[in-house]
């Protein structure tokens, strides 16, 4: 049994296929660009371009599963042929804006939406994992704060269920490696819900030392987005956050309920990366 990793370059796809090998999984990693990849020893890398299918069957060779990243781009190529490959199951990394109720209207939600859809569609095993907003959105926040400058935050007061990228890897290992998620759409969080002046806060305790947020227009925001996010889920990312409620305060979704385990906080991934901002 293989399970594929793409995506071997971000952070989810990266401790996902660290995470596998050392349980003893044998893992292969995908990337389009494999040669830049850092792997663990004995952990094979393969290119797997969706704008090229000629990489396709090499990646797909002997694999039972796949964690997927949720590109629209060559999707229905890829999962056609995962089927004749002997792939059984696709555990795919999609979004919560998927669940938003003008979902088909948001360009972030449609991007997962389009996914989601062509995998459906195979005979393929489905797992869909929609986990909220991400604690490593604060590392845009590291070089106004390495500076001392106060640091620009759209929709500061919105509130979300801040998880920590290892419980996002928690539970895609548990999808890939049993069957109770089998099918599932997995709609997920963090432990606590934070808005981002609650996450600034925890932040500015650990370096002893206030952080101040202030809101930008919206313009502005979409300007600074622009370096980072693609054009056209620029708009839609800031219809995310304006969507998120700012009253919320119960912590309904954490992955305590699938793992068994409690969620890590907020804090713990600010500590851990708190070089990040010094």
């Amino acid at each position: 049994m293989t399970l594929l990793i793409t995506g071997a370059r971000g952070g989810i796809g990266a401790g996902l296929l660290r995470r596998l090998h050392e349980s003893g999984h044998r893992v292969r990693a995908a990337s389009r660009a494999p040669e830049k990849l850092d792997l663990p020893a004995g952990v094979s890398a393969v290119p797997l371009d969706l704008a090229d299918p000629t990489t396709f069957a090499p990646a797909l060779a002997g694999v039972t599963d796949v964690f997927l990243y949720a590109e629209p781009a060559g999707i229905d190529a890829l999962l056609t042929a995962a089927v004749p490959a002997g792939v059984r199951r696709v555990v795919l990394l999609s979004s919560d804006s998927a669940a938003l109720p003008d979902a088909e209207h948001n360009a972030l939600a449609r991007h997962h939406l389009r996914v989601e859809r062509a995998l459906r569609a195979t005979p393929l095993t489905a797992t869909v994992l929609r986990p909220g907003g991400f604690a490593t959105m604060a590392r845009q926040w590291a070089e106004p704060v390495r500076a001392g400058r106060p640091v620009e935050q759209a929709y500061p007061d919105a509130r979300l269920d801040v998880i920590h990228p290892d419980d996002i890897v928690d539970v895609a290992e548990l999808a890939l490696t049993g069957d109770q998620l089998d099918g599932e759409t997995v709609s997920f969080g963090g432990p606590e819900v934070l808005s981002f002046r609650d996450q600034a806060r925890i932040l500015g305790q650990l370096l002893n030392r206030p952080i101040e947020l202030r809101e930008p227009t919206r313009e502005r925001t979409a300007t600074d987005l622009s370096g980072h996010v693609p054009a056209p889920l620029v708009e839609s990312v800031l219809d995310y956050w304006a969507a998120l409620p700012t009253g919320h305060h119960e912590a309904a979704r954490s992955i305590e309920r699938l793992t068994g385990r409690p969620g890590r906080p907020f804090r713990r991934w600010a500590a851990d990366n708190l070089e990040l901002f010094r």
